[in-house]
């Protein structure tokens, strides 16, 4: 597997947005440029975000106000993205479970055809 995605989430953990309950989106000011400038790509590609967040509201039943959705290199031949949760983001040296992750959709964009857990 790639180490692109992590490095992605160790950049994202590395500048966590503020407190005092706004939301991951609220935050994206205080995110790097570079993954700032992955989640604005992202948000370009409106038909593969809707894939995404269909699959994470149906994998995990999260909100969507509790992660972004941002391009990431793809690990197996299809279109890369990267789930970052806000708690990840919220508390970057937290020894918790992470919850970020990465998902390989199809090059169509129609379907996930895998998902990676960063390490």
């Amino acid at each position: 597997m790639s180490r692109v995605p992590t490095i992605v989430l160790f950049l994202c953990l590395a500048c966590p947005p503020s407190s005092g309950g706004a939301s991951a989106r609220d935050g994206l000011a205080t995110l790097p440029a570079a993954v700032r400038a992955n989640i604005l790509a992202a948000q370009k590609q409106p038909e593969c975000v809707r894939v995404v967040e269909a699959y994470v509201r149906r994998t995990r039943a999260w909100n969507t106000t509790t992660y972004l959705v941002a391009t990431s290199p793809p690990v197996s031949g299809g279109r890369g993205f990267a789930v970052l949760h806000q708690e990840d983001l919220a508390d970057p040296l937290s020894t918790q479970e992470r919850r970020s992750f990465h998902l390989e959709l199809d090059q169509s964009c129609s379907k996930v055809i895998e998902e990676f857990w960063f390490q």
